[in-house]
């Protein structure tokens, strides 16, 4: 689908608004290469992921999560909001990690796919260490930090719906009545807490946001049990009561968590300033691409969280691989894996950057628009529509924008990067705050990931349950879709009050 829409827009972009093929080109290679912070971010996840999972690494944490004493509404918010959340920041997948587990617990197969596709969204923004956020600014040349500001407004109440969504998706309004405590603790936590981390946490480590406030939202569900008097853990038992005893051929614990321990160590370590520019000093200017006249793409490579992933992937493997056949089957299923979400990513920004290159021309060494030309451009005439269209109702649209682009992509920060021009050119006509705006079209891609196809199929895939996808699409798409027009709202205020 990407590449075909991808052809389409280069057709239109030539056809229609006066770029040459050229420009058209030279844009699809600049987006491919402003694409690898997230492109290859899911290419080295995928294969840390992978190796997890086939090791046995994975299997070792997701019994481990069984043994913790929890009442079904707690489960639900400690493994997809809390758990969930931490895994996502991190670039591991619940929805792929979670739903064998959810129906270990008992929970139904549209449960067990739902409730993590829908975990997946609290603090989606945050995902891939906060890449849906800090990709399109390093692209377009904003405050990353001011950026995540804005869209922490938000989750407090964002979050809050989300984890009463998924008591409801499980078990109706009952579940909601039962599980409201734990529930607006789940939400409330994880949403306040990444307001306080984006404003401690130096503007280099604030990738770290959602993994610190998955973390603490955790803790706090165990806190509240411990207010109770009730256990944090227990041995498992069986209908008839008797007791499981753990596998002693399941990897120790500490060996199944050292990828993601590693990466969250270095994460922290290339956050201090002066590890990040003696980082980059070792490649320099080399790693400055001149794609055509003054346009250039700093891939700064060490710098970037994936090649972190890389780094703790490939210190932990000797740890975790037993066999050089093992490795190469590793490889073999990661590239099967991989592969085709990679490619997406990196379409998906070609696309955008065709439609913001699009009527431009290079004169002396510059891309530039001719004279005339500005009204040629593709974002423009999308922006100026729909500021005509919809005027001063344009703020409860822009974050149903956010929700189209993440649903059709399966990828928030492919939204972010294709909407942003939109948005820019609308809300400049509006004379509306263009950072409100975005933050809430942030928000509302990251709802999206509850009734994203991509996550949905892959929900189901793992659990063996094929067919149940548009149950689960149903089933969701009322939490996502109220919660769009929330955010709506939120922004509204945000906006006039």
């Amino acid at each position: 689908m990407a590449v075909i829409g991808w052809l389409l827009t280069m057709l239109v972009a030539v056809m229609f608004f006066n770029t040459s093929p050229a420009v058209a080109l030279y844009a699809s290679v600049s987006g491919v290469l402003a694409s690898f912070g997230i492109s290859l971010m899911v290419l080295f996840t995928i294969l840390q992921v992978t190796m997890m999972d086939l090791t046995g690494a994975i299997r070792s944490i997701s019994e481990y999560i069984k043994s913790i004493a929890a009442e079904r509404y707690e489960q639900i918010m400690i493994l997809n909001v809390g758990f969930g959340s931490f895994l996502v920041s991190i670039g591991a997948t619940p929805v792929t990690m979670l739903p064998p587990i959810m129906m270990a617990l008992g929970f139904s197969p549209v449960a067990s796919v739902a409730l993590p596709c829908l975990g997946y969204d609290p603090l989606t923004s945050f995902s891939l260490l906060a890449v849906p956020i800090t990709l399109p600014a390093a692209v377009f040349g904003f405050d990353a930090v001011i950026m995540c500001s804005n869209v922490a407004l938000f989750l407090p109440v964002i979050s809050t719906g989300l984890s009463l969504g998924m008591l409801w998706v499980a078990d109706g309004m009952d579940g909601m009545r039962k599980g409201f405590v734990p529930a607006v603790l789940a939400g409330l936590s994880l949403g306040i807490f990444a307001i306080v981390f984006v404003n401690i946490l130096p503007a280099s480590a604030i990738g770290l946001v959602g993994v610190f406030a998955g973390l603490v939202t955790i803790a706090v569900l165990f806190l509240h049990r411990a207010v109770r008097g009730k256990p944090i853990l227990a041995p498992r038992k069986t209908a008839d009561n008797v007791t499981i005893v753990r596998d002693p051929a399941l990897m120790p614990l500490w060996k199944a968590a050292l990828p993601w321990v590693l990466l969250v160590v270095l994460v922290v370590f290339i956050s201090i300033p002066q590890m990040q520019s003696g980082l980059y000093s070792i490649l320099g200017d080399a790693q400055k691409i001149t794609v055509v006249a003054n346009k250039a793409v700093d891939l700064k490579l060490m710098n970037q969280a994936y090649f972190w992933v890389v780094v703790s992937t490939l210190i932990a493997a000797p740890f975790l691989i037993s066999s050089r056949a093992e490795g190469l089957n590793i490889t073999k299923i990661w590239i099967k894996r991989a592969w085709s979400p990679t490619l997406a990513a990196a379409i998906f920004f070609a696309i955008a950057y065709v439609m913001d290159w699009s009527g431009q021309t290079v004169v002396n060494n510059t891309l530039t628009f001719v004279s005339g030309s500005y009204d040629l451009n593709m974002n423009a005439v999308i922006g100026y529509t729909l500021a005509l269209a919809f005027g001063i109702a344009f703020p409860i649209v822009s974050p149903l924008l956010g929700l189209f682009g993440s649903f059709v992509s399966g990828s928030e920060t492919s939204s972010n990067v294709m909407f942003y021009g939109i948005l820019q050119k609308a809300t400049s006509v509006l004379n509306l705050d263009f950072t409100s705006v975005y933050a809430a079209h942030m928000v509302a891609g990251g709802i999206a990931s509850g009734i994203a196809p991509a996550k949905i199929i892959n929900a189901a895939a793992v659990i063996d349950q094929p067919g149940i996808e548009g149950e689960v699409i149903r089933k969701s798409a009322v939490v996502v879709i109220a919660l769009a027009f929330v955010t709506s709202a939120l922004l509204i205020l945000m906006l006039f009050l």
